[in-house]
C-alpha cells in the first residue's frame, strides 16, 4: 500500500495537433488507473476521429501520429467521451492525475464538458508535485520537472509522445515521488 494513497488515481495523457485546444484537435487519450497497492492497471487507449484535422507539422513530428491510421482507427468524440465516462465510473469517482495535467484538461474539457462530475475536483500533477521536491530537496536541482528527466533520475523507460506510454509512466513517477517523500524504497 502506498503512504496515503487511500483509493486509486487515473492518470491520464493526450496527444494532440498542436497546442490550441479551439484550433487543433485532440486526437489521443490514455488512461490508467493506478491502485492503493501501487500497480498500475487497465489500460486504455482512445483515439478521437475529426472530420478535419487542423495540425501544426511540429506537433506532428513530435507526436509521431500517422493521420491517414488514425482516422481509421478512430472513433467519433461522443464515443470517446463515453469510453472516458464508462472507463472512470468502473472506477468510481477518483480524482485525475498527469504531467502538466492543465494542458491536458484543456484538450479534455471540450470533449467532456462534464470532466468536473466524471472526476473529483481535485488533481495530481507530476509537474508540480516534482517543482515542489525541488524545492524542499528531496529532488536535486537537476532533474527539473520534464517527464523525461524525471523518468531518467528514476531509471525508468518509456517511448515518448504516445498517450497510453505517456499516462503510464506518468503513474510510476508518482509512485516514485510518493517513495521520496514516505522514505519507502521500490
Amino acid at each position: 500500500m502506498l503512504a496515503a494513497l487511500t483509493q486509486p488515481i487515473i492518470f491520464v495523457d493526450t496527444e494532440t495537433g498542436g497546442r490550441d485546444p479551439s484550433r487543433h484537435p485532440l486526437l489521443t487519450v490514455g488512461l490508467v488507473t493506478l491502485t492503493p497497492e501501487g500497480e498500475i492497471t487497465r489500460p486504455l487507449h482512445l483515439r478521437v476521429q475529426h472530420e478535419h484535422y487542423d495540425v501544426e507539422p511540429e506537433a506532428m513530428a513530435v507526436n509521431g501520429i500517422d493521420l491517414s491510421a488514425h482516422h481509421a482507427a478512430a472513433q467519433p468524440p461522443r464515443d470517446v467521451a463515453q469510453a472516458v465516462r464508462d472507463y472512470a465510473e468502473e472506477v468510481g469517482r477518483v480524482i485525475l492525475g498527469g504531467h502538466n495535467l492543465q494542458f491536458d484538461t484543456r484538450f479534455l474539457t471540450p470533449l467532456l464538458p462534464d470532466l468536473g462530475r466524471v472526476f473529483r475536483r481535485g488533481r495530481v500533477d507530476t509537474k508540480l508535485v516534482a517543482q515542489f521536491l525541488l524545492h524542499s530537496g528531496h529532488l536535486p536541482r537537476k532533474v527539473g520537472t520534464p517527464l523525461d528527466q524525471l523518468v531518467k533520475h528514476f531509471g525508468l523507460t518509456y517511448a515518448a509522445h504516445d498517450a497510453l506510454e505517456d499516462a503510464t509512466v506518468t503513474a510510476r513517477v508518482y509512485v516514485e515521488l510518493l517513495k521520496l517523500v514516505t522514505g519507502k524504497a521500490g
